[in-house]
């Protein structure tokens, strides 16, 4: 089977388990589990990263995916792959700062910065799997 069969799906899966882990670490967290919210934070993470890994070497070896939509459809993709890109790219290190402040015991800056890095994570790996059904699914 070729890559450009499997490894685009894979990918996404990724994002969409990490986004998965991440909700239900913060409901964890509201419920004052502690432990199980430590752990699936850290689920999220691994698997934020595994995507990354393979979104990279997905880039590398296939290139970029041309949105294939017209129209409307044009702007809406590019109306979510901007936010979703911008994003992406400031929940990366704002993920790694809430993990060093957690184990530091920093509780209070971990607190203050879970508070928009959850939301705006979750606005990622939503994204992600719309980006990817529009490009791959769509049209």
């Amino acid at each position: 089977m070729p890559l450009e069969t499997w490894l685009p799906p894979l990918t996404t899966s990724m994002i969409v388990v990490s986004g998965v882990a991440l909700a239900s670490g913060w409901v964890a967290i509201w419920r004052r589990k502690r432990e199980l919210h430590h752990r699936l934070m850290l689920t999220a993470t691994i698997f934020a990263a595994l995507f990354l890994v393979l979104y990279v070497t997905r880039f590398l070896l296939l290139g970029a995916k041309p949105f294939e939509g017209q129209g409307v459809w044009r702007v809406v993709y590019f109306g979510i792959l901007i936010p979703h890109s911008i994003l992406a790219i400031a929940v990366a290190p704002a993920a790694l700062a809430a993990i060093l402040w957690a184990y530091r015991r920093d509780f209070r800056r971990h607190r203050r910065l879970g508070r928009w890095l959850v939301p705006a994570w979750l606005f990622v790996a939503a994204t992600g799997w719309i980006i990817y059904w529009m490009l791959y699914k769509m049209f």
